[in-house]
């Protein structure tokens, strides 16, 4: 779908409405994954879905309908079943009229060799992480996915905003008799995956995850790579909403002005990053902003919703586009060689809420824990189960690494943190 007959469907909805306030929008996907495991390609899916959703408000009472189906009669009966609801809708005291016309800034996250990848081009990629498997004796598992999306919003005041993105996801488990490995690639361009470097690094992992020793719980200083610390930045995200805080129903009520981390720790949200692209703007058709939510440690902002910076009196800036957490230029080995007795920790997986007031976690390793000492990697350990709270790491931090992308919308580097605590072993 392109931004034309994007625009012809949304004008189609908002012709048809005679509703006060209407908002329509347009959402295309089309993804497609190619999955292996035990060494051969599995299976191949696919699917492609266009979804219309129409928002019909009189004052603050309002109603929702969505439809796939994009012939007139299906819209029309849409924008009506909308209004219907809307007519008899209890209000929503914190609805807002949708916002004015907006300028929005170019965001390149779109390529064709990804929208066009077929089944054969997937193919071709996982035979080389399988190849790399096969040639050191090891058993491979993962995916290589290409998606597409597109996204339109608009408005009856005029508003209208079209975005189209791609993305290439290779990821990547290589596993031993008692130890695994695992590594990702994520890119808008499926040219830059290099799926050789991905499988050596699973591959690698898991050969160093062979034979591993049981450590006692307790508090170390940990390396984490990048896909650890997105993990944890999640969940800190997740729960920086300003009205709980504001409200003394989250970990951050108290906390905006004030320290939460040292002064290493700098997380933005940037969605123009040519490594890191986010959408243009929100559902509602806000433009996406530039925001610094933690600078030099101090929590300069939290998440402000429209309605929410309208009643404090706050900037406007919508959910985290991206997180962008600022590293330094050190490499991996230069974090490991800094540690005299410690974990280097692969990932993390199965992370619960503890103390949602805390923002304390426990969740268990994965995929390769290793011991450091002197400096060095010496061997692999057991899994751990932890229990942490991020803003307890934002805290420990002592040095940062170059940042990497995972997760898809994060850029996050290695890092060293004191006193991790873990509160239990595992029996693999």
């Amino acid at each position: 779908m392109n931004e034309k007959e994007a625009r012809e469907i949304c004008e189609k909805a908002l012709a048809l409405s005679e509703a006060e306030h209407v908002q329509v929008n347009l959402t295309g996907t089309r993804e497609a994954s190619t999955r292996y495991a035990n060494n051969e390609i599995t299976q191949n899916v696919a699917k492609a879905q266009t979804t219309l959703r129409v928002l019909c408000a009189y004052g603050n009472k309002v109603g929702r309908c969505s439809t796939n189906r994009l012939d007139t009669d299906s819209i029309r009966e849409a924008v009506k079943r909308a209004e219907e609801m809307a007519r008899v809708a209890e209000p929503d005291t914190e609805f807002l009229p949708p916002p004015e016309p907006a300028v929005y800034r170019p965001v390149q996250a779109y390529a064709d060799s990804t929208a066009h990848a077929t089944p054969e081009d997937r193919a071709c990629v996982v035979r080389q992480v399988i190849a790399e498997a096969n040639a050191r004796g090891l058993k491979t598992a993962g995916s290589f996915a290409t998606n597409t999306y597109v996204r339109a919003v608009a408005n009856n005041r005029g508003l209208f905003g079209f975005h189209t993105a791609t993305q290439a996801l290779l990821i990547c488990t290589m596993m031993t008799e008692d130890g695994s490995g695992w590594a990702e690639q994520t890119h808008e361009d499926m040219v830059t995956i290099v799926p050789q470097a991905v499988a050596r690094r699973a591959a690698d992992k898991a050969e160093a995850a062979r034979h591993p020793q049981e450590v006692s719980p307790g508090d170390y200083n940990v390396v984490l790579e990048p896909a650890a610390v997105a993990e944890l930045l999640a969940y800190m995200a997740w729960n920086m909403d300003a009205k709980a805080a504001d409200e003394g129903r989250s970990a951050f009520s108290g906390k905006e002005g004030n320290a939460v981390g040292n002064a290493l720790i700098t997380l933005q949200s940037l969605p123009t990053h040519p490594e890191c692209p986010a959408e243009p703007f929100f559902e509602d058709g806000m433009p996406t902003p530039d925001v610094t939510w933690i600078e030099n440690g101090v929590l300069k902002t939290l998440i402000y919703s429209r309605y929410w910076a309208q009643k404090q009196g706050k900037p406007f800036t919508g959910y985290p586009s991206n997180l962008i957490l600022r590293g330094g230029s050190h490499t991996l080995q230069d974090l490991i060689a800094q540690v005299d007795d410690g974990l280097l920790i692969t990932r993390f997986w199965y992370i619960r809420y503890v103390d949602p007031m805390q923002l304390l976690l426990t969740g268990m390793t994965r995929d390769g824990v290793y011991r450091i000492q002197g400096g060095k990697v010496t061997h692999a350990v057991k899994n751990l189960r932890f229990n942490e709270s991020p803003l307890v790491v934002m805290q420990n931090v002592r040095l940062l690494g170059t940042p990497q992308r995972v997760e898809g919308s994060m850029l996050a580097p290695p890092m060293v943190v004191e006193n991790f605590t873990f509160s239990s072993t595992t029996t693999f």
